[in-house]
């Protein structure tokens, strides 16, 4: 027999058990020297694209509306669990996420990019074989998101303190 106060605990057990599913994340397993295309979760037509910028020139990476060819870009696995986003495969010239304030994100050398800025932590909602849905970006070396401007067309940049899950941190990296 159920008692209200039988009742009412396996009714808060049963809503934590939702709730902690709901909040369940996955970390995806990329094939390296596979390309991905990386683009917004607010609006999947803006992806990242490589401007041809050198090594350390602001806004080497910069997001705009899918244009006729995607940029392609490689994940490899960092020493300490995390990822290096690189223009090329094998990994020579990455993604790095500079600390300051509105930093940009820039490239720079892939050399033992674990604990630095070259690193990312990628937590998603969903993964699966070919595709991870939205994934937050965390730089190794401040533990501050990628973000999307404002406008969802300009420079990702690295300025957020923290990961909420805010529309703005989430991000989709797919085979094209």
């Amino acid at each position: 027999m159920f008692t209200l106060s039988k009742l009412t605990a396996a009714v808060t057990v049963g809503l934590m058990a939702a709730s902690s599913t709901l909040a369940q994340t996955c970390s995806p397993q990329f094939t390296e020297g596979t390309p991905y295309a990386i683009a917004s979760n607010i609006n999947d037509s803006y992806i990242w694209l490589f401007n041809g910028a050198s090594a350390g020139v602001p806004s080497a990476v910069h997001l705009e509306v899918v244009p006729p060819q995607f940029s392609t870009w490689f994940l490899t696995s960092t020493s300490d669990g995390g990822w290096t986003i690189s223009i090329d495969s094998p990994a020579v010239t990455c993604v790095t996420a500079p600390a300051g304030e509105d930093a940009t994100l820039t490239t720079g050398s892939c050399a033992n990019a674990a604990g630095t800025n070259a690193d990312f932590s990628i937590s998603c909602a969903s993964c699966t074989d070919s595709e991870a849905t939205s994934c937050t970006l965390v730089a190794a070396s401040s533990q501050e998101c990628v973000i999307v401007p404002g406008d969802s067309d300009g420079d990702p940049s690295i300025r957020s303190l923290e990961c909420t899950g805010t529309p703005e941190e989430l991000w989709n990296i797919f085979a094209p």
